[in-house]
């Protein structure tokens, strides 16, 4: 169930990659082997370094693509490589481009700097007297199709992989998930797997009252986190009455009365299933925007009750 899932979840993504995150040729052929989209930056060696080049020299072919960017769309085919791919090149608008003319500070950029491998350069470093362009230029191979998805829309797909890296962001500065430490692995493996389990089971949480949206715990915890709650006992039963002091109470106990309700419905219907078929059904649930309107295999006919809405 588990591989299943993964394919038909990772059908409807584009996957974005930074170059450093083990780059190599067999993750690309396993990605066009099952019809997966992606979107990759190359590394800047020997070969990329002259398509660079060769189409700065091309300067009537770059796109604008707004947002101060431009593209131009091209092909390469590395050492190795059994065919040649679909490359695009994103630069920096020529009129944003970073020039330090002499007695100016220089400025710190991030990144190594190409002012040497472009034409037409003089100096060096930064510090390089005004060249067509001394921007940084990032290369990007991908298999998207040239008409779907065409040149000018290329740089903000890959802009918008920050969408994700902000979890890693989150996990780490919001959840404690590197503010432990052990000289023993057992305890440190414990830790790292208990925060990663509560945040998945956080977020599944929030996503029963919005499914389209991805709310950090900087500000869902103290929301949902800040009642008090005090126990009432009458006519033989215990309950517990929660007082919400946040400022927006209305909206958190809005929120929280639609989420019991779901769990308890969920619970009732699903009392004889099995723990694959429950788990298969709050992922369909939860993560159906990504999934297309498709239901996970093994699902019982019950289901279509719960995602019938």
């Amino acid at each position: 169930m588990n591989e299943e899932f993964l394919l038909i979840l990772l059908a409807s993504v584009l996957i974005r990659v930074y170059p450093w995150f083990i780059f190599r040729f067999r993750i690309m052929l396993e990605h066009e082997e099952r019809g997966l989209p992606y979107l990759f930056k190359m590394r800047h060696t020997a070969k990329v370094k002259l398509l660079v080049i060769q189409m700065m020299r091309q300067d009537a072919l770059w796109k604008d693509c707004g947002e101060d960017w431009q593209a131009l769309d091209t092909s390469i085919r590395l050492t190795g490589w059994t065919r040649a791919r679909r490359v695009v090149l994103v630069r920096e608008s020529p009129s944003r481009a970073p020039v330090t003319q002499i007695g100016e500070v220089k400025k710190r950029r991030r990144g190594k700097d190409r002012q040497t491998f472009l034409p037409n350069a003089q100096g060096e470093n930064w510090e390089a007297q005004a060249t067509p362009w001394s921007g940084k230029i990032a290369v990007l191979v991908s298999s998207l199709d040239e008409i779907a998805f065409p040149t000018i829309v290329i740089p903000k797909h890959y802009r918008d992989r920050g969408d994700a890296e902000n979890c890693f962001d989150e996990l780490k500065n919001q959840w404690g998930w590197g503010g432990y430490t052990s000289r023993k692995l057992a305890p440190s493996r414990l830790m790292a797997n208990l925060i990663a389990l509560f945040y998945n089971w956080w977020n599944l949480y929030l996503r029963f009252y919005d499914d389209k949206h991805h709310r950090e715990a900087i500000r869902t915890r103290p929301m949902l986190m800040a009642g008090v709650g005090r126990q009432v006992q009458s006519g033989g039963q215990r309950r517990v009455k929660v007082s919400v002091l946040h400022e927006k109470g209305d909206q958190i106990a809005q929120a929280v009365t639609t989420i019991s309700k779901e769990l308890h419905l969920i619970c009732a219907i699903t009392e004889r299933w099995s723990v694959d078929q429950k788990w298969t059904l709050l992922l369909t649930r939860l993560l159906r925007r990504w999934l297309g309107g498709k239901w996970l295999p093994g699902l019982p006919e019950e289901a279509e009750l719960l995602l019938s809405g």
